[in-house]
């Protein structure tokens, strides 16, 4: 009966682990704030991806853009240069990091956070809200402001610029999937104890501890192996095509790529604790075997 309640334990410990380990790394890298802004710092530096955000945030600025006949050579030669070098301005990477917040408190904190934001039109305020409401977003506000102050200074002229660009980045179904990580990532501690407790009970129950750190060890370094695969699967699909635009799939293989980097040394330490774990119980049984074969010789 102990060999079976240690074994359940084992395998309950595991289990919860499973789950406990990517959840924590997605509560800390996904869900907050910080976390993210740091995970997409390379989106940040992307070509591609940086190319297709400013040609955004002149198009925003173009759309209603009304200079003086002196200034609009000057105006014109300050957009194209935006549309293919604003990734370069020392001011970007600030109005970049400013965009993945306000984006990511659409994304996760729901309408309120949309309408604290502003809306994706000016005079406009319900906009921005219904957009973050059903679908993933992305707010180039940041880089449209970055855009007008650039023409102010070069022109003199007083702009007016929208306080925010919301842009599509997914539909309804990725949407859900956010607000599911969102709901289920801060659950990763309460499984993180039931997995030590469950371990405890397993080492405590069981007939040889020694054999219980050995298979708790193997398990470890299998869930590392299945985190790994599952990962590789996952950027697979992101290569595949996720997202309901050209600009939603880029951002998601992107970030997809970013996560799996940040989640692998998550998986090595995982491998390298099931290691020792494993080697702690090798060394048991060894010491076991030996104090059992002294007896025996005498």
């Amino acid at each position: 009966m102990r060999t079976f309640v240690s074994a359940l334990a084992v395998i309950l410990a595991l289990l919860l682990t499973g789950f406990a380990v990517p959840a924590a790394w997605t509560e800390r890298n996904i869900v907050r704030e910080d976390g993210f802004v740091q995970l997409t710092d390379r989106l940040g530096k992307d070509p591609a991806f940086q190319a297709r955000l400013a040609g955004i945030a002149v198009s925003n600025i173009e759309a209603g853009l009304e200079l003086p006949a002196p200034a609009e050579e000057l105006g014109a030669s300050l957009l194209n240069d935006a549309a293919q070098h604003m990734s370069s301005w020392p001011e970007y990477p600030q109005a970049w990091n400013e965009t993945v917040r306000r984006s990511h408190r659409l994304n996760f904190a729901g309408p309120a956070a949309s309408s604290a934001g502003g809306s994706t039109q000016p005079g406009d305020p319900a906009s921005g809200e219904s957009a973050a409401e059903t679908s993933l977003v992305l707010d180039l506000g940041p880089l449209v402001q970055l855009l007008g102050d650039k023409l102010r200074a070069a022109t003199g002229v007083q702009l007016t610029v929208p306080d925010t660009a919301v842009v599509s980045l997914g539909g309804p179904s990725q949407r859900q999937a956010v607000d599911r990580v969102a709901a289920y990532a801060p659950m990763w501690w309460p499984a993180g104890i039931g997995a030590a407790m469950a371990l405890a009970l397993a080492v405590l129950t069981a007939r040889r501890r020694s054999a219980v750190l050995v298979c708790a060890g193997i398990g470890l370094a299998v869930l590392a192996g299945v985190w790994q695969a599952s990962a590789v699967l996952f950027g697979g699909l992101a290569s595949a095509g996720l997202g309901e635009s050209a600009m939603g799939s880029l951002f998601a293989r992107e970030l997809i790529a970013s996560s799996i980097a940040g989640f692998a040394p998550w998986v090595a330490a995982t491998a390298l604790g099931g290691g020792a774990v494993f080697l702690a119980g090798v060394v048991g049984l060894v010491l076991r075997r030996r104090r059992s074969i002294r007896p025996a010789a005498r």
